[in-house]
C-alpha cells in the first residue's frame, strides 16, 4: 500500500512559477548516482491502495481500446484495463466475465445448462461466451448436479440430442471443501481436468479446472494480475448520474450492481471533467455500495488540486488526472481550458498522497520516458490510449491503407463520430441525433503488433530510466526525481537529429506516432 506521508514539497516552486504549466517535453530528469541494475528494479505499484498492479500500465475505457479480448491481455502482463461504457449493460458485463473467467482459482459460479435442454441450447449458450470455455455442469429440474458436457461429448451429437442423451454421467465431484493446493493434488491424483464441487445435497458449489490451478500452483505466471481468487483483475466505466435524466440514476446502479456482481475489481466515474456536481454526488451514491461489495472506485477526470481534493471529500480512492491533453483531444483548442499534463499531474498527485488515495496519469503520454516523468510528479501509474490503440488486441476497426499499410482506428470519446453514435454518445451527455459541439478528432494509428511487445518496450524504458535515477522501485522514483526545465533547443536536442532515418526503432517509431 503506497505511503500516506506527505511527499517533500520541494517540486512546488519549479511547478507552480508565475502560474506557468508544464508538459513532458518541456523537463527532463536528471541522473543520479546509481547501484541500480535495471534488470533488478521492482515494478509494483497501485491502481488504488488496495488494488496492486505488476507494472504502472492500465488501459483506456475507450471504445477503440478496451473490450474483453484486450483486458485480458494488458492483465496477463501485469497491468489492468478500463472498459468502456457500453449502452447495452448486459454487453460490458459479458465483456467483465469473460476477462474474470479467464483464468480462475475456484469458479463459483460456473455457467450450467439443464438435462432436458438440447445441444442447440449448448451452442447458444457458449456463444454468449464468445466459446471462451467449452464444458458446462448439467443440473436437474432440482438444481443438482447430474453430469458434465464438454466437447469431446458435444460434437458428436445432434443440436435436436437432449443433453442427458450424451453428457458425462458421473462427472468427479466432491462434497469436501478444498483450497486450491487441495484441488491441484487431487486432480493430479485423479487425472481429471474438471473437479465439481458439490454441498452435501448435491447441489453445485463452483468448479475447478486443472489448467487454472496449475497455472497458480506451479507459479508459471507470477506476472498476470489477478484478485484473490486467481482471477484476472479488471475494470469498468460505469458513466454518472445525470441530474437532468430520470431514469440515469436507475440505469447507474443496475449498471454498477452487475458488474460487481460479475467481480469487477474497480468502477470507473470518468468523463471530461471530473470536478462537477454530477460526478460528485455520483461517486458519493456509488460509495453506499462498498458496504455490500468490495471494489476499487476511481473518478475523473480533473487537472487542479482543488479538482481532486473535491473527488477525495466525495469519496474516490483513486484520481484520474487530465484534462485535454490526449492526441485525440481538442478540449483546449475547442474550450480554450486544460493544464498542461506534467502540471496537472504533479498539482493533482499532491492532494492524493496527502490523503493516502493514489492518482492515475490519463493522456499526453507518447513515449516511455513520459511515464516516467509522471511517476516522478507523484502519479502511481498511467492510463494508455493511442499507444494501446496500436495493437492486436485493441477494440479498434482494422484498417489496411495504401501500400497494404495496417492500422488501427483510434477516436476521442468526444469526437463527432462517437458524439452521433447511439452506442457511446452518452458519455458526455449528448444523443445520437442531436448537433453536437466535439472536443475530440478521431484517426487511425499505425498498427504495432501484439500488446505484449508494447509493454515490453514501456516498461522496458522505465527500467532504464529507473537504473539513470538510481531508483529501485516505483515510490523511489518520485523520492529521487530532480526536474530541469529545457529549451526549444534542447527539445530539438532530445529527439534524433542530423540525420535521416532509415529504419524504425520499436519504442521510437517516426511513423504513425508524432
Amino acid at each position: 500500500m503506497p505511503s500516506k506521508k506527505l511527499q517533500r514539497d520541494r517540486f512546488f516552486e519549479f511547478f507552480n512559477r508565475r502560474s506557468e504549466a508544464l508538459t513532458f517535453d518541456d523537463v527532463l530528469l536528471e541522473p543520479r548516482r546509481s547501484v541500480v541494475v535495471p534488470r533488478d528494479v521492482s515494478f509494483k505499484t497501485w491502481l488504488t491502495p488496495e488494488i496492486p498492479l505488476h507494472i504502472p500500465l492500465v488501459s483506456a475505457d475507450m471504445d477503440t481500446v478496451t473490450e474483453d479480448e484486450f483486458g485480458i491481455e494488458i492483465a496477463k502482463q501485469g497491468g489492468m484495463g478500463f472498459l468502456w461504457k457500453h449502452p447495452d449493460i448486459d454487453v460490458q458485463v459479458g465483456w467483465a466475465q469473460t476477462v474474470k473467467y479467464a483464468f480462475n482459482k475456484l469458479i463459483d459460479k460456473p455457467v450450467t445448462i439443464l438435462d432436458t435442454q438440447t445441444k442447440k441450447d449448448i451452442r447458444e449458450t457458449l456463444a454468449r461466451y464468445k466459446n471462451e470455455f467449452s464444458s458446462l455442469v448439467v443440473l436437474d429440474n432440482s438444481g443438482k448436479v447430474v453430469g458434465l458436457v464438454t466437447r469431446d461429448q458435444t460434437k458428436f451429437a445432434k443440436d435436436s440430442d437432449i443433453v442427458r442423451k450424451f453428457m458425462v454421467r458421473e462427472p468427479v465431484k466432491t462434497s469436501r471443501v478444498m483450497d486450491v493446493r487441495a484441488a491441484y493434488d487431487f486432480m493430479r491424483k485423479n487425472r481429471t481436468g474438471k473437479l465439481i464441487m458439490v454441498n452435501r445435497n448435491g447441489t453445485l458449489r463452483g468448479l475447478y479446472t486443472f489448467k487454472d490451478v496449475a497455472e497458480i500452483v506451479e507459479g508459471a505466471t507470477p506476472m498476470f494480475n489477478r484478485d484473490g481468487d486467481g482471477r484476472l483483475r479488471v475494470g469498468a466505466n460505469v458513466g454518472f448520474i445525470d441530474s437532468g435524466d430520470t431514469k440515469s440514476r436507475d440505469n447507474f446502479f443496475e449498471r454498477a450492481e452487475k458488474l460487481l456482481e460479475a467481480r469487477c475489481d474497480a468502477l470507473l466515474i470518468g468523463t471530461a471533467h471530473g470536478d462537477t456536481d454530477n460526478v460528485l454526488n455520483s461517486v458519493q451514491a456509488l460509495k453506499g455500495l462498498k458496504r455490500k461489495y468490495d471494489f476499487g472506485l476511481v473518478a475523473g477526470n480533473v487537472a487542479t488540486y482543488s479538482g481532486a481534493m473535491d473527488l477525495i471529500r466525495a469519496g474516490v480512492d483513486a484520481i484520474k488526472i487530465g484534462i485535454g491533453a490526449g492526441s485525440i483531444c481538442t478540449t483546449r483548442i475547442v474550450a480554450g481550458v486544460g493544464v498542461p499534463q506534467l502540471t496537472a499531474v504533479y498539482n493533482c498527485a499532491r492532494a492524493a498522497k496527502r490523503w493516502g488515495k493514489t492518482a492515475i496519469a490519463d493522456g499526453g503520454i507518447r513515449y516511455s520516458g513520459d511515464i516516467m516523468k509522471a511517476i516522478a510528479a507523484g502519479a502511481d501509474c498511467a492510463m494508455i490510449g493511442s499507444l494501446f490503440a496500436a495493437t492486436d488486441e485493441s477494440a479498434g476497426e482494422k484498417i489496411v491503407g495504401k501500400g497494404g499499410a495496417r492500422y488501427k482506428s483510434y477516436r476521442g470519446m468526444g469526437s463527432v463520430g462517437a458524439m452521433r453514435d447511439n452506442k457511446t454518445a452518452d458519455r458526455y451527455g449528448w444523443k445520437g441525433a442531436e448537433k453536437s459541439v466535439p472536443e475530440g478528432v478521431e484517426g487511425r494509428v499505425l498498427l504495432r503488433g501484439p500488446v505484449a511487445d508494447e509493454v515490453y518496450q514501456l516498461v522496458g524504458g522505465i527500467k532504464n530510466g529507473m537504473g539513470y535515477l538510481g531508483a529501485g522501485t516505483i515510490p523511489e522514483i518520485a523520492s529521487r526525481a530532480r526536474f530541469i526545465r529545457i529549451s526549444s533547443a534542447g527539445q530539438i536536442e532530445s529527439h534524433p537529429h542530423d540525420i535521416e532515418i532509415t529504419e524504425d526503432s520499436p519504442n521510437y517509431p517516426t511513423g504513425g506516432r508524432r
